[in-house]
């Protein structure tokens, strides 16, 4: 009896022991095929996206993404020296910006400040999308819009489709499309900020989009696209805060779409744009080491009304047509809403005395 039960109890041991293995053995072999892919010690979970729908921004993406190009250039650049004790000289440097394709034959839209000082045409060069390298030569450039077009040696390009600007909504869908830093290109999204917004940039007014999708140096003269992969305006600024104690972010700024066809298409034609009014002048664009009223006249445009007006160079231009004059940027203000022919009364000082010519506006040439 002792004998049959302690074999009882081997066999029933026995049989515990292989259910155990059994059981083992298969959650082991369970676990090996549904375990992760283990790679250098980092899990690495296999995902199937083949099935996964495109989104608007991916659609819009890739309509746009292969019209934007790479722009890079040597340049000169003032340096400003000390005003009591030594003259400022200049400094060659490389600038690294954006363009848009505009036409499938190599024509190409960015901004003037990227080409701005450039040292030779032979150092201004074009990437595309394609990781080409082209040499680019300047068909024309308008300082106080910002733009200038390109032009490439190259055909059957993609190109960008420009949206009607003056139709955006606020809160609408935007995506900059540059070549941040240099580093190539790439995107960011946010929404259209604001409409008509005037900005003072360069000694100049000008009436912009703002955008809180992230543009840094080297977006400038990229593209601003909607949610269907249109244009809706170039980039060329955004608000900085290295002169202030306040961070600013989310603040970048783009030309609108119906502006830049304006110029492109009087570039394409002339080199620069026509029937801009002028005074035919040159001014001091910084005078404050001078007056605080008014902008200092530098030299007369051989020929033009200033001067056949009588206005002398060293006149401080303080008024015109009534409307106060301080900086660069209000003259300029002011000749934006006439027309070539017109005839506007300029109020100067000269040796401390107030005098006033009648000046008849002269197209502005490059």
């Amino acid at each position: 009896m002792k004998m049959n039960i302690k074999n009882i109890i081997i066999i029933f041991l026995v049989a515990l022991l292989g259910s155990g293995l059994g059981t083992f053995g298969v959650m082991s072999l369970y676990n090996k095929e549904h375990a992760p892919v283990q790679e250098n010690s980092v899990t690495i979970n296999e995902v199937e996206y083949a099935n996964i729908e495109k989104t608007d921004y991916t659609k819009a993406i890739e309509k746009a993404y292969n019209t934007v190009v790479e722009v890079t250039c040597e340049v000169k650049t003032n340096t400003s020296g000390n005003f009591f004790f030594f003259e400022g000289g200049s400094s060659t440097s490389t600038s690294a910006g954006s363009g848009v394709i505009f036409s499938s034959d190599g024509y190409i839209v960015t901004n003037e400040h990227v080409i701005d000082g450039l040292v030779d045409e032979e150092t201004l060069k074009v990437k595309i999308y394609d990781g080409t390298t082209y040499p680019a030569k300047v068909i024309g450039y308008d300082t106080k819009t910002d733009l200038a077009v390109l032009k490439i040696d190259a055909t059957g390009l993609p190109y960008a489709s420009f949206a009607d600007s003056s139709q955006l909504m606020l809160g609408q869908d935007a995506i900059a499309i540059g070549n941040p830093l240099g580093l190539g290109i790439s995107c960011s999204n946010g929404i259209v900020s604001a409409l008509e917004k005037e900005i003072y940039i360069n000694n100049v007014y000008m009436t912009v989009i703002q955008t809180n999708a992230a543009v840094n140096a080297g977006n400038s003269g990229g593209g601003l696209f909607d949610i269907n992969g249109n244009l809706i305006g170039i980039v060329n600024a955004k608000k900085s805060g290295s002169m202030v104690q306040t961070s600013v972010e989310g603040m970048g700024y783009a030309i609108p779409a119906n502006t830049v066809t304006r110029i492109i298409n009087e570039l394409m034609a002339n080199g620069y744009v026509k029937d801009r009014a002028t005074l035919g002048v040159k001014v001091a664009t910084n005078s404050s080491y001078y007056t605080t009223n008014g902008v200092i006249i530098t030299d007369l445009i051989e020929g033009g009304g200033a001067q056949k007006a009588g206005i002398l160079p060293n006149d401080i231009i303080t008024g015109v047509d009534g409307q106060e004059v301080n900086s660069y940027a209000d003259l300029s203000k002011v000749l934006d809403a006439k027309a070539v022919g017109d005839t506007v009364k300029v109020t100067v000082t000269r040796d401390g005395q107030e005098m006033e010519f009648e000046v008849l506006l002269t197209d502005a040439s490059r």
